[in-house]
């Protein structure tokens, strides 16, 4: 059987903890080998004075290429900005299998959410599941050139969707405060060979989820492994 490797790339100001879940779910099922790199700057302390939007990318893409030397297959999975780097390396190299789950190929301003017209509902969503405390205190320690950077870096590596020809699914919650869901209906749009799967009451933070982490989890798995023998427990 061909060896599997799965490249697992977070977003932007985040770390392993942002696709850790999902890696466990998997992990815990299947065998693959796999990469998880940390962006430069990235993690649980953020450092990012003094670093290129370059740097991140080129972490994932050194990651890309160690997976490569080791398996027969190889699947990323990118969230946020990751997704974006993810369709890059799809564009430019061989990958068998995208899954991208709130990619980042348009992003709302923080700074200007109180000018979205949301719903009574979804900012009730987002008081159950706490999501301002999950994202505030990380706030303070990203300082506007790294923003600038993370615009700069995506609309570097966006490129041209219509040259991912491989499998891909989309996964984007419906009230994703931070990155729009439509951007992710306009990508897939572009992409030939794609699904697109919007989770009802889903924030970009997924993770901190118990119900719709599950959901995006056997969605991944699905399409990852459907027909793949389980580990024997």
């Amino acid at each position: 059987m061909a060896k599997v490797g799965i490249l697992f790339l977070h977003g932007y100001t985040g770390g392993r903890f942002e696709l850790e879940p999902t890696f466990k779910y998997l992990k815990k099922r299947y065998d693959f080998d796999y990469e998880f790199p940390v962006y430069p700057g990235h993690g649980y302390t953020l450092s990012l004075v003094g670093l290129a939007g370059d740097d991140w990318y080129q972490e994932a893409e050194k990651a890309y290429f160690n997976l490569t030397k080791r398996v027969d297959e190889i699947y990323i999975i990118g969230y946020s900005m990751g997704g974006v780097f993810a369709s890059y390396l799809a564009q430019n190299y061989h990958v068998d299998k995208l899954i991208l789950i709130a990619p980042a190929f348009d992003h709302t301003k923080i700074s200007k959410l109180h000018r979205l017209n949301l719903s009574s509902s979804v900012v009730k969503d987002h008081l159950r599941y706490n999501m301002i405390r999950r994202v505030s205190p990380r706030l303070k320690n990203i300082p506007l050139r790294a923003m600038n950077e993370f615009v700069k870096i995506v609309e570097a590596k966006t490129g041209d969707l219509r040259k991912v020809t491989c499998p891909v699914i989309f996964i984007h919650g419906k009230i994703d405060l931070l990155v729009p869901y439509q951007a992710s209906v306009k990508a897939h749009e572009q992409m030939p060979n794609s699904q697109l799967f919007l989770l009802e009451h889903g924030p970009h933070l997924l993770m901190f989820t118990e119900e719709k982490l599950l959901e995006a989890n056997i969605l991944v798995e699905r399409f990852c492994f459907k027909g793949s023998q389980e580990k024997t427990l």
